[in-house]
This record gives C-alpha cells, sequence and structure tokens, in this order.
C-alpha cells in the first residue's frame, strides 16, 4: 500500500484506525484495504459494504468473524461520513479535512448515508406510501400531502389582507395516538413523517419523552408549521454546569470579587497613528458590597451541599450494607467496607433486562446492580460529608474556601453538587432536541415561531401533568420503595446543529407583559464540540452488540434504568474500545456548536441549586385560562415582532410563487 503524506493545511481531524483483529482476519482485512484503495473514492464504502453481504448468514457465536464485521461497518460508516484513509505498511490513518463545503452541507453530507438507509426497511417504505397514497375522509380525497401549508393561500393572505384576518393561526398540539379530526391520520405518524424529512436521521430517544405539532387553523385541513420534541437533558455539559452553579469553578467563580474586562485601542506616539489592543480589569462591585455578598453566599452554599449529601443519603436503601442512617460521623472503615462490595459486584452482573411492573422495589433495590450502585454511591457521599465536616471553620467563608483549597474538598463540594444535579436533570430539566419550521412555513420564520413555543407555558402545563405522578425508576431501586420526583418544568437547554449557530434561535428575547425585563430568552451559553453516534449506522451497532455479548459471556445490564449515558452511546464506545480503536476520536462530532439555555421560571436556578422547591412562573399554572391567555401572547408577540417585518424584507412572494408541496414529500427525497 502507498504512504501518503498528509499535509497539516486545512487538517480537521487524524486518527489512527487499526482494529485488534485475529492474524487471519488481519490478513482479510489488510486484502480488503487494497481494493479499497484501488476504487474510486466515492465507491470505498460500496466495496466495504460487499464484503460484509458476504457474511450475511454467519455464526453469530464466532467471536473473531464478528469482530471483523464490525470493523468493516465501522469503516464504512466513517467514509460515508466524509473521513479519507492514508494508506500505510504499518499503521492505517483516517482523517477529516476541511473543504469548499459550508458547515451545513458538511454536516448533511456527513449524516445523509445513514438517513437514507433508515429508508430501506420494509416498514418505512410502507409508512410512507401509507401516508402519502390517497385516502377518503369526511367524503373527500386526501393525503399526508394535505398537510402541507398551501403557498397560494399564503400569497393571497399577504397580499389582500382583509380586516381582522391573520396570514396563519398557529396553535400546538400534543402529539398522541389519537386521530388527527382534520385528516383521520394518527397524530404520531403525521409527527413522524414530518420529522424524516430532517437531515439528521430519525432515531427513537429512551427516557423522557414529549412531542408537539404546530399548526396553522388558517387553512382548511390545519396543515404543520413546524414540530418540536423535548427529551433528557444531557448529564455532562460543561457551559451550561458552570452558568448554573453545578461546578467547583463555578463555586470558585462566585466567591471572587465581581470584575469586568475592558477591551480598547491605544494610539502609540510617534507611530503616525499605529495604536494597539490594550485591555483592563476593573471591580464592578464594592469591597463593602463583596464582603457581604460572600457572607451571604457562602451560607447558601454551604447549606446546600451538606443537604445534598444529607437528602442523597436518606435516599439509599441501606438495610443490606454495613451503615446505619442514625449514625451521625461516619467512618472510613465503613467506606472501605462499601468500596470492597461494589468492586466484588462489579464483574458479577449478566443480567440482561429492567423488570416491568415493579411491585417490590425492596427486591429490586437488592438485585446486584443496585447493590454495586448504593454501595458505591453511599461510599461517595460518606467521603465528602467527612472531608466537608473536617474542613468546618467559624465562618462559612473560610469553611468554603478551606474546602476550596485542596483536591479532598474540591472532591467532596463535586459529589455534593452531583448528588443534587442528577434530581435536577432528572424532574426539572429537558432538552429541545428537535425544533423547526415545515416549507413553506420556514420562510415566514416559523422556527423561531415553534422554538418560541416550545417553551410556552401550554409545554410546561402539559409536562408537569405527564410527569406528576411517575414513579422515577432509578431513584426508587435506590431506596428501596417508590418516589416520585418534583415534576415543575423550569430549565431548556439546546444545541445548535451547525457550528454557525442558529438564525431560529438568534435573538429570541421577549419582555414580559408590563415590558419591564426579559420573559422569555434563548441565553447563549458558549461553545461545545460534544460526542454523539449519530453517525453510525444500525448495522453497526446490531454487530458491535453481538461481539460484545459473546466477549462479555453474555449481555452486561446495559438497558435497566440507571447504567448512567445512552445505551446506544455506551455499547458504541465499548465496541470501539474491544476493538482497540480509540472511542473518543470518532464519537466526537468535530463540529463545534452553540449551546442555548432558557429559564422558564423567575427563580429557575435558585429551584436547581435546591434553595427552595417552588416555582414562580410568569403565568399561573393551575389555571387553563392563564395557561391559554400566555400561549397566545407569545404566538401575537412573534406575529408582531417576526412575522409582519418578514413579508416587508424579502421577496416572500417570490418564495412563495416558487414552492411546489410535493417537493418535500419523503418519496420524491433523494435516497428513498
Amino acid at each position: 500500500m502507498e504512504n501518503i503524506e498528509l499535509s497539516d493545511e486545512g487538517l480537521i481531524a487524524r486518527e489512527t484506525f487499526n482494529p485488534k483483529l485475529s492474524s487471519e482476519y488481519e490478513i482479510k482485512f489488510r486484502q480488503l484495504l487494497a481494493k479499497v484503495k484501488s476504487a474510486y473514492f466515492e465507491n470505498r464504502a460500496d466495496v466495504i459494504g460487499s464484503e460484509i453481504l458476504k457474511y450475511e448468514r454467519v455464526d453469530e457465536k464466532d467471536l473473531n468473524l464478528i469482530k471483523y464485521i464490525t470493523a468493516c461497518s465501522i469503516l464504512k460508516d466513517l467514509l460515508q461520513q466524509g473521513w479519507s484513509i492514508s494508506f500505510n505498511d504499518e499503521k492505517i490513518e483516517l482523517f477529516l479535512k476541511q473543504d469548499k463545503m459550508s458547515d451545513k452541507d458538511r454536516i448533511r453530507y456527513r449524516m445523509n448515508a445513514e438517513r437514507c438507509a433508515q429508508f430501506n426497511t420494509n416498514a418505512a417504505k410502507e409508512f410512507i406510501n401509507r401516508l402519502e397514497k390517497k385516502k377518503k375522509y369526511n367524503g373527500e380525497l386526501l393525503s399526508i400531502q394535505n398537510l402541507i401549508g398551501d403557498p397560494n393561500l399564503l400569497f393571497e393572505r399577504i397580499n389582500n389582507p382583509k380586516q381582522g384576518q391573520r396570514i396563519v393561526e398557529p396553535y400546538i398540539q400534543l402529539v398522541s395516538q389519537a386521530r388527527d379530526e382534520h385528516t383521520g391520520y394518527k397524530i404520531n405518524d403525521i409527527w413522524k413523517y414530518f420529522r424524516y424529512t430532517w437531515s439528521i436521521p430519525y432515531k427513537s430517544m429512551p427516557g423522557r419523552n414529549i412531542f408537539y405539532l404546530v399548526r396553522d387553523k388558517a387553512q382548511k385541513f390545519h396543515p404543520v408549521i413546524g414540530i418540536f420534541a423535548l427529551g433528557n437533558s444531557v448529564l455532562n455539559l460543561t457551559v451550561r454546569d458552570n452558568d448554573i452553579g453545578w461546578t467547583v469553578t463555578a463555586i470558585k467563580n462566585q466567591m471572587q470579587r465581581k470584575t469586568k474586562v475592558n477591551n480598547y485601542k491605544q494610539i502609540i506616539s510617534e507611530t503616525n497613528g499605529k495604536d494597539v489592543k490594550v485591555s483592563n480589569t476593573i471591580f464592578t462591585e464594592s469591597e463593602d458590597d463583596y464582603n457581604n455578598r460572600i457572607i451571604n453566599d457562602s451560607s447558601k452554599i454551604i447549606g446546600a451541599l451538606i443537604g445534598n449529601i444529607n437528602n442523597a443519603i436518606k435516599d439509599i436503601y441501606v438495610m443490606d450494607l454495613p451503615y446505619r442512617k442514625q449514625t451521625k460521623i461516619p467512618r472510613w472503615e465503613t467506606i472501605r467496607e462499601l468500596r470492597a462490595i461494589s468492586d466484588a459486584l462489579r464483574d458479577s452482573l449478566l443480567d440482561n433486562k429492567k423488570t416491568v411492573n415493579v411491585k417490590d422495589w425492596k427486591a429490586e433495590a437488592r438485585s446486584g446492580l443496585f447493590r454495586k450502585k448504593r454501595a458505591q454511591e453511599l461510599a461517595n457521599l460518606l467521603s465528602a460529608k467527612i472531608a466537608i465536616m473536617e474542613a468546618k471553620k467559624p465562618s462559612c467563608v473560610d469553611w468554603l474556601n478551606e474546602l476550596l483549597k485542596n483536591d479532598q474538598g474540591k472532591t467532596a463540594i463535586h459529589t455534593a453538587l452531583i448528588a443534587n444535579r442528577k434530581n435536577k436533570i432528572g424532574s426539572n430539566m429537558m432538552e429541545i432536541i428537535v425544533c423547526g419550521a415545515v416549507p413553506p412555513y420556514n420562510d415566514l420564520l416559523g422556527g423561531k415561531l415553534v422554538s418560541i413555543l416550545a417553551c410556552s407555558p401550554q409545554v410546561i402545563a402539559d409536562y408537569t401533568e405527564k410527569y406528576n405522578k411517575q414513579i422515577s425508576e432509578i431513584a426508587s431501586r435506590m431506596k428501596g420503595s417508590k418516589v416520585v420526583r418534583d415534576s415543575h418544568l423550569v430549565f431548556l437547554g439546546t444545541t445548535s446543529l451547525y457550528s454557525v449557530g442558529s438564525s431560529q434561535y438568534n435573538r429570541i428575547k421577549i419582555p414580559n407583559s408590563k415590558g419591564e425585563g426579559t420573559r422569555l430568552e434563548f441565553k447563549r451559553m458558549g461553545i461545545t464540540e460534544g460526542y454523539g453516534t449519530v453517525y453510525f449506522s444500525k448495522e453497526t451497532t446490531h454487530y458491535m452488540g453481538k461481539m460484545l455479548e459473546i466477549i462479555q459471556g453474555g449481555k452486561k445490564i446495559n438497558n435497566v434504568f440507571g447504567e448512567g449515558t445512552s445505551p446506544r452511546f455506551r455499547m458504541i464506545s465499548k465496541g470501539l474500545s474491544a476493538l482497540e480503536i480509540k472511542a473518543d476520536a470518532f464519537l466526537r462530532h468535530h463540529s463545534p456548536r452553540i449551546v442555548y439555555s432558557i429559564e422558564l421560571a423567575s427563580n429557575t436556578k435558585e429551584i436547581l441549586l435546591n434553595l427552595t422547591d417552588k416555582a414562580i412562573y410568569p403565568f399561573d399554572i393551575n389555571s387553563d385560562e392563564s395557561i391559554n391567555k400566555e400561549t397566545e401572547s407569545l404566538i401575537n408577540y412573534w406575529y408582531e415582532r417576526w412575522l409582519t417585518k418578514r413579508i416587508t424584507t424579502i421577496d416572500i412572494n417570490k418564495r412563495l410563487r416558487e414552492f411546489n408541496p410535493e417537493s418535500i414529500l419523503l418519496s420524491n427525497t433523494k435516497g428513498v
């Protein structure tokens, strides 16, 4: 094989790709790479696909063969994402380089193979055909196309307005399996169809989910303006956690005197006007204000840290562990015993499935997995409690500063913060995981409307109604009795799909009803590169699952509540590692994304820091009238602030004339 020297110019990433295979399959893999090298660039993934098809009927207990197929499938996915190969006799390198594509086009290209693959199943084809095929409903022939906005009607309302008539009349609809009264389709099928039109592949998400349509009652069949969905919040996100106050860094910063950096240019004397960039830092609070603030803040922080630890200990079933809750001063000997229990159970867990319809939470708590988790969690909490008590000083300011001085103290703070964060992420927070407009409403800034409605009082009320009686499965298994968490939604997060950000999130800042202060804002938090599994195909995850099952002698408990990251992410990470492929390198998106946060209550941070348990909303959550009125006010604000200006600042008429509703039908989409 030829050795290609790679320059660093335009290089995004370069990673070694040498999967650990048996000698027999190492030879086969090298032979396959020779074929790949001789193929045209655009055909290389197909060459690997043909190799995989040779083993369609394989002995699924042959570990060496399954490893080989898995390695081939991974490489195929990576090539389809835009990675290229540098061939070398000693090692194989994959690399990503900048090209002339825009960031959006590059990401769409990387996702295209998996997006097209999702339509290759019979189930997907039948689904698309069923919704696009004409059917009779209430005496009329219609199809899913009737739920695409009519551009001619929009054109007419824009250009020939009638008094009291609006261009669009949006409302939100909670997705369920009920039938749509206007078309007879199941509402969840309508959502799924339009979700399939996204450039990112559609994958169902485990955990809490809530889905919505945004529709236009100004048109006959109430076509779809856009769709959105909320899902589980990301467990670890540094820029978000720093802002909320969930990190040691955030607490250290809070204990510092507030400053502001001023940047300006200063002309250099005797240089004909040349200047130099200069910055200076000034204090934004007086010394007295600073001292008073940190006295108050440190008292709250110390109280919250101790409260978090004590509450977390109370929520652990301990009857089969060497600890009693009446113990005021924990001992290091107890902690060592707990860690020994956790270590002994770590490698013996081969039970496969979670229990459904649980009636005995105590028995669930005593299961191997949760006994291990309880012992490990309790050891960490007791260790943190000892460290906090040993650092105690007469004043909370000195006490907190003492904890921040050394690693043991900082670890204790981190443990206490995490104990609270886990509860809040699982009850008071969600992530906007799908959000966007459907043509032709995207040209009317429908994306901004959908973004705003994802944060509306109606969504908050629906979330509370859906989850206010839901049992927390992880917490109940940890406690050995039924646990129902607080269900007041106070925070939403989301990330842009592209590094350039999202125009639909930009400048969303809605004042309150009095015009004083902010009612709703998509606050830009910072940049994250992020990790994910969206670029890996179903086939690859299938082969990885088979491989790991053989390696582990049976599936480890990776689909039971409480095992942390998503099963798919965990499986792919473990699968790459099992082949000695650097997992982080190929799970990284290699595309910076902008992180946004939305605070839904006026005391969101107090709720998330466990300083209060009562959410203060700008509406009465117990009043349907208030919920509807405030949701409608957000729609009206969008209409006046964005829609009315949009139709006068761009050639919307030209866009509507050129739009053909058939163009977004899935049957007319390339690859379907």
